[in-house]
């Protein structure tokens, strides 16, 4: 562990707003906006667009979950957010304080260490044995294990079999659920991801609060799929908010 003081977060000017809306107020934000020359873009294919600075005003339909990142969005149709909108925003929405989830913003966040193999296997061990994995994350097939395979040698991890890129994928979704790397925060532990981006999968599920959302700050690397599909830099963290931290953001 380390202090907060010893991570020497620096919030940068890339920001985002997110919330999570029911298909009604979804389509009443969508029109609202529309009404004052706000185009709301919706992302198609994958989660991760919004997250893209270019893309002021983004939604997220439940079944785009369903579509490029299926395995993974099976964290999210077991969730509690299953079935709702995701809106991402790079300034506050007017009139939608209450549904807040939280914020994202740029740091320069150094990890004070990685996690060992010991460690990723006790994160995993720990999460098979509570029940909290969905089923459907274990059952990929020999394509997506190519792509992903393919991905982390574009970013330079150096992979091996993968076996190895998996247990990495599911400890550090694990380290955001109990976890065991973490640094201390003002509010409580502050959990960061445990490898570099490379080696990681589906960072959409802790920015986006679907894992790990009882943690007030959560410190995020981007995966590759956030590194191609929006342009995030690779190992540069980003600091998660709980709406608690930011109400003073909406004013």
């Amino acid at each position: 562990m380390a202090s907060r003081e010893e991570c020497q977060l620096k919030h940068k000017s890339y920001k985002k707003f997110f919330y999570w809306l029911d298909q009604d107020e979804a389509n009443r934000v969508t029109q609202s906006l529309a009404k004052k020359g706000i185009k709301v873009r919706r992302a198609k294919g994958v989660v991760c667009t919004p997250l893209d600075i270019i893309n002021k005003v983004s939604i997220v339909a439940p079944e785009v979950w369903d579509e490029t990142c299926k395995r993974a969005g099976a964290w999210y149709r077991t969730s509690e957010r299953a079935g709702l909108y995701l809106l991402v925003s790079s300034r506050p929405v007017e009139g939608l304080e209450h549904a807040l989830s939280g914020t994202i913003t740029s740091t320069d966040f150094s990890p004070p260490r990685m996690a060992t193999q010991e460690e990723k296997e006790a994160l995993v061990e720990e999460l098979e044995r509570k029940g909290l994995i969905p089923e459907q994350w274990r059952a990929i097939d020999e394509k997506e294990k190519k792509l992903y395979l393919m991905w982390a040698k574009r970013l330079g991890g150096e992979v091996g079999e993968w076996s190895r890129l998996y247990l990495s994928h599911t400890a550090n979704h694990a380290n955001f659920i109990l976890p065991r790397l973490f640094v201390k925060g003002e509010h409580g532990p502050i959990p960061y991801s445990i490898e570099r981006s490379a080696m990681l999968c589906s960072c959409c599920l802790e920015l986006y609060q679907v894992i790990g959302a009882g943690f007030k700050e959560k410190l995020v690397a981007p995966c590759p799929g956030a590194v191609l599909f929006a342009r995030l830099t690779p190992d540069r963290f980003l600091l998660v908010q709980d709406s608690s931290l930011v109400s003073s953001l909406q004013k």
